[in-house]
């Protein structure tokens, strides 16, 4: 694939600087400004991280079950992963960055659990929804999770590799919108009336 050749060839001509997980890769390189590539060593699919001046701009995951790039690759970002490093050229990282731009800066310093998104009106009646997607008996990462009321669309989020979201709701009732990697759309009636809630969907 077009993006594995051009990490093969990044990395042929790059400087190994050392392997660290992805918090100590974010924090070296903010702090050195330089540009490079991360890869990850070991795990079932392959996590590639681009550096820009030092700032994680790019994002990819290559599996089996196929390719994930830009925001729905830095959702499936396994803290405990291990990553190479290989320091480039900025002109070189910025090549491979194109087709695979982060834009949510957010989910790279904040695990999706520890900073909710919030809907509705700050009054009580407020809680905390957690969701499992579940395909086969087993966890769905990368399936677009939806919260709609009525027609309007409240927000969306991407299952990570545990299959998990969560969402801080005001309660009612919501249709729950699951878009597999395959672009299947799967849509279920869900009632929010309690502080916390864990359900688990089977598609």
């Amino acid at each position: 694939m077009e993006i594995e050749n051009e990490i093969e060839r990044a990395v042929e001509n790059a400087q190994y600087a050392g392997e660290y997980t992805s918090e100590e890769l974010i924090e070296k390189m903010s702090t050195s400004g330089k540009s490079g590539l991360a890869v990850s060593d070991g795990g079932r699919d392959k996590h590639l991280l681009i550096v820009i001046d030092g700032v994680v701009e790019g994002a990819a995951v290559l599996g089996k079950d196929g390719n994930l790039y830009g925001d729905k690759a830095i959702y499936l970002l396994d803290k405990s992963l291990k990553f190479k490093t290989y320091l480039t050229e900025k002109s070189i990282a910025e090549s491979v960055a194109v087709g695979c731009r982060i834009y949510d800066k957010g989910h790279i310093n904040n695990s999706r659990l520890e900073r909710l998104p919030e809907i509705g009106e700050q009054r009580k009646g407020r809680g905390i929804i957690r969701l499992q997607i579940v395909s086969g008996g087993q966890p769905l990462a990368g399936a677009r999770v939806s919260m709609r009321k009525g027609r309007q669309l409240l927000l969306s989020e991407i299952a990570g590799p545990d299959g998990n979201v969560a969402f801080k709701l005001t309660q009612g009732v919501y249709d729950c919108i699951v878009e597999d990697r395959a672009g299947t759309i799967h849509k279920f009636r869900i009632e929010f009336n309690d502080e916390l809630i864990d359900t688990v969907i089977e598609i």
